[in-house]
């Protein structure tokens, strides 16, 4: 099997050193990027116009992927600074 493909065995251990949902969302976004990138490079290298078509398609999917992670992460950034600051008393009732 291809060096290029993922280790399933590394990225289970990759996760379980990670301590929160940001950083695991964080590491999806970064695996999400990078295959965003290998799906550009292999459309680049195809000759055949059904293989750049698809590798185009599926590097597309990939931004959504991406961005749809980038979102996630943002409610969960926006929930633990709302958290912390209702928890410090530091925001009130409007």
């Amino acid at each position: 099997m291809s060096d290029r493909l993922v280790d399933l065995k590394s990225l289970t251990n990759d996760i379980s050193e990670l301590t929160s949902m940001r950083e695991i969302l964080e590491m999806a976004i970064r695996k999400e990027d990078s295959s965003y990138h290998f799906y550009l490079i292999a459309h680049d290298r195809s000759c055949n116009r059904m293989e750049k078509e698809l590798f185009l398609r599926l590097a597309k999917e990939e931004l959504v992927h991406k961005q749809n992670l980038e979102r996630q992460l943002e409610e969960v950034v926006a929930r633990v600074f709302t958290d912390r600051a209702l928890s410090s008393g530091e925001v009130t009732d409007v």
